[in-house]
């Protein structure tokens, strides 16, 4: 990676964080991969939001990636304790230098994390949908109702330990207009 391609501010912020920061010049050379603390998330997009060059920039992604069993893949990232299993990322594209800048951090199952969406409005539809699909919880959430899942149920789905077969057949009841579970009799295969 060449030391300063991007804005000299930025680096300085980030120097101070000791972040990981990855960078392909060969796939996508304005694509940039920084690993920062979660303490200092909130603090970074802050920042970002009010830097010259990245104000006019826009939140296009995020998600987390369940890394249970990860560190037999990649020993190099440090994720033995159960305490930080989630890898979570957020994307953003910057208009003005046209770069992809991807900041991320490893949490726990339970921890909360400081929201972003008085930074970002769209990262209020966008930790709803973490948080139901892998039981991320914000701080300063105004909204945090459910967008797909039922409310009685505190699965996850898209962590590993979810079943990928069910134990109870699930109807919609057109009478009650609920969703109603049959855990008594079994799934049939």
């Amino acid at each position: 990676m060449k030391k300063y391609k991007s804005p000299l501010t930025i680096f300085i912020v980030f120097e101070k964080l000791t972040p990981m920061f990855y960078t392909s010049e060969i796939l996508k050379p304005n694509h940039y991969l920084c690993i920062i603390n979660s303490l200092w998330f909130y603090s970074v997009n802050s920042f970002l939001k009010k830097d010259v060059f990245f104000n006019f920039s826009t939140l296009i992604e995020m998600s987390a990636i369940d890394t249970h069993k990860y560190t037999q893949i990649l020993p190099n990232l440090h994720i033995n304790s159960i305490s930080r299993r989630l890898f979570v990322y957020y994307t953003y594209y910057c208009y003005f230098n046209k770069i992809r800048l991807t900041l991320s951090f490893f949490c726990g199952l339970n921890t909360k994390q400081s929201s972003i969406e008085k930074i970002y409005k769209n990262a209020n539809w966008l930790e709803r949908e973490a948080s139901e699909m892998y039981g991320l919880n914000f701080f300063f959430k105004k909204d945090t109702r459910t967008l797909l899942l039922d409310y009685s149920k505190n699965d996850h789905p898209m962590l590993k330990e979810f079943p990928s077969e069910g134990y109870g057949e699930l109807y919609y009841d057109f009478f009650d207009a609920q969703l109603h579970y049959m855990e008594s009799e079994p799934v049939e295969l």
